[in-house]
């Protein structure tokens, strides 16, 4: 079954709670301005609250999550229907956060966290306790595809632009890497491919890199003391060779690509051959981890 997402606005909202209020009706209070419905049809989360104390007071900053409440209430009755029970709502940005948590562990500073997707790439600067920045870009796998595509004028299924992602990706630029750890050196049909692969597909990641830069220079502006470690790739990066080392190049922070089955036990026979093909669930395994009342 495939249901259409509840339509989600995400916010950062700076409470300080009034006399006589609580923190949630503070929480409302503020919400109220940002939501383009009345509040009573809206259900609310807040997956990050930071507590402040400045000159001016006590203060709390939260990042609010919204949906419309019928919407949500069109996926229960559909899910019902189905014979199926809803237990949980969750954000692509909090499964994210609980898989880096299950495979990277948490660390003092904050961290840039990348999901590479089909078609949108979310992109959340965290910390331990906080979200301190996130958006969603409508860059992903497929803008690579289709530049592979047209550059080769690829029509058929074979050889697909899939599996040249795979195999060379942004290798042009670690070709001395390349060589080294190759018994025969490439001949130089491979490496002209190669290089012709990477000036195709290099322009392409400048929105990604522009964006990037932006949440960077956002965190390093705003959040004095929260400074960023790295960056984690995850989805369909896993699936784009080199990728991890051109944007390290591109954005000089270092840059690692996460398995995100590289911290789990499994049985031999559910593991895929290639462990990084599962890369593309990771949102999914995220959510799996998720505590749900029956368990």
């Amino acid at each position: 079954m495939h249901l259409p997402p509840p339509s989600v606005f995400r916010f950062p909202v700076r409470v300080q709670i009034g006399e006589g209020e609580t923190l949630e009706e503070a929480i409302l209070r503020e919400s109220r301005q940002y939501i383009p419905f009345p509040l009573e049809e809206a259900v609310l989360d807040y997956p990050s609250l930071v507590s402040l104390s400045t000159r001016d007071g006590d203060f709390s900053k939260a990042m609010i999550v919204a949906a419309r409440r019928e919407e949500i209430q069109g996926c229960t009755v559909a899910l019902e229907q189905a014979g199926l029970i809803l237990e949980a709502v969750d954000l692509g940005l909090c499964s994210l956060i609980r898989l880096h948590r299950a495979v990277c562990g948490t660390g003092q500073g904050a961290w840039l966290l990348c999901n590479i997707g089909e078609e949108t790439t979310l992109l959340a600067a965290v910390t331990a306790d906080s979200i301190l920045a996130q958006r969603d870009i409508p860059w992903g796998m497929q803008t690579l595809v289709q530049k592979i595509r047209s550059g080769f004028g690829i029509k058929g299924p074979e050889p697909s632009a899939e599996s040249i992602l795979q195999e060379y990706g942004f290798l042009y630029e670690d070709r001395d890497r390349w060589k080294e750890a190759t018994a025969a050196a490439p001949d130089s049909r491979a490496e002209n491919a190669c290089r012709a692969i990477y000036q195709i597909l290099s322009p392409c990641t400048d929105e990604l890199v522009h964006e990037l830069h932006k949440i960077i220079g956002y965190v390093r502006s705003e959040e004095s003391n929260a400074a960023l470690e790295c960056v984690y790739l995850y989805g369909h990066a896993g699936l784009i060779r080199s990728l991890d080392h051109h944007l390290e190049k591109r954005l000089s922070l270092a840059t690692q690509l996460v398995n995100p089955l590289s911290a789990l036990v499994l049985s031999e026979k559910s593991v895929p051959a290639d462990r990084f093909q599962a890369a593309p669930f990771g949102l999914a395994l995220g959510l799996a981890m998720r505590k749900v009342s029956w368990l």
